[in-house]
């Protein structure tokens, strides 16, 4: 399969790697920059590298587009590629805003593309196989879970700490993950309510959010409990880390944090990888991706209720 990127960050090459783990191809990039364009370009041996996305997808013959720009740019490019017939992974969240992404969903329906979101931890080894303990009711009845979403001693720079690039701050970068992961753990139960407690400038000197707290109750009776944030040290855990309590017992996950020797690996090409692999088979046989457009739209719907809680 044919993918193109917009956008040339660390995430476009996370999936540019992934791609041809999964034995497709890259074809073109596109976005603003011309020299970091053409670097990743060359590193990734794209045949097309411009600065329109539509003429992008039209000269490389792209048949996948991954979306890897700015948050507030989502939007227009996975609007764009569906009305080209292209098919969409779009890095999440899936849009800024919620009509936004019923847009994207109708415009799919109706030109019968597949619209993917890049929740990638329902792809790693560990969040797995953790569902599946829950599942199998050994823990007993689930109560609560307890996750992070938290870039320990660092944080972002450029658009991301941009509020009107970025639709937020670490809640919808960081904290996404771990309402997703929580939410994948559980089976994928539908909010009731969301609470919040955000804070800003905490840790940084961002204008945007670098800290808070976000209580879920979910329709099946159990409360998840989410802490994010950016530039600040950390005891529980990390990006998508999550406890489980149930009446019969309790587990524990650290997704993210592999080590070896003295190389810390942040988010693994892994889970990448199976992402990819999961997301080319929906596109040829048409059924929705683990990572559907539902999953960031519920994804998103949280973040914004959360971030309702403080304006």
């Amino acid at each position: 399969m044919k993918f193109a990127l917009s956008g040339y960050g660390w995430a476009a090459r996370m999936h540019a790697k992934a791609i041809r783990l999964a034995g497709h191809e890259v074809v073109g990039v596109s976005g603003p920059h011309e020299e970091r364009r053409a670097v990743f370009a060359e590193k990734h041996n794209c045949q097309v590298s411009c600065d329109s996305v539509s003429q992008m997808l039209d000269e490389s013959g792209a048949e996948a587009l991954v979306v890897c720009s700015p948050n507030a740019v989502h939007h227009s490019d996975t609007l764009l590629a569906i009305d080209a017939g292209v098919h969409v992974l779009v890095e999440k969240p899936v849009t800024v805003t919620l009509e936004q992404c019923d847009e994207i969903a109708a415009l799919a329906a109706s030109k019968k593309v597949t619209v993917g979101v890049g929740h990638m931890w329902r792809h790693h080894n560990e969040v797995i196989a953790m569902r599946d303990v829950v599942a199998s009711g050994v823990l007993g009845r689930v109560v609560r879970t307890h996750g992070w979403g938290v870039h320990a001693n660092w944080g972002p720079s450029g658009w991301f700490i941009d509020p009107e690039l970025a639709g937020g701050g670490a809640l919808i970068d960081m904290g996404i993950h771990a309402i997703d992961t929580a939410r994948f753990l559980l089976g994928d139960p539908d909010p009731v309510r969301v609470q919040a407690s955000i804070g800003f400038g905490e840790f940084s000197d961002t204008v945007v959010d670098d800290d808070g707290v976000v209580i879920i109750d979910w329709d099946n009776g159990v409360r998840s409990v989410i802490e994010f944030g950016w530039w600040q040290p950390v005891l529980g855990g990390l990006e998508a880390d999550t406890k489980v309590y149930g009446t019969k017992g309790a587990q524990q996950m650290w997704p993210n944090f592999n080590e070896f020797g003295s190389d810390y690996q942040h988010c693994g090409v892994e889970m990448y990888t199976e992402q990819i692999v999961d997301f080319a088979d929906a596109c040829s046989t048409g059924r929705d991706p683990i990572g559907s457009l539902s999953v960031g739209r519920t994804a998103l719907s949280i973040v914004r209720d959360a971030y309702n809680c403080v304006r």
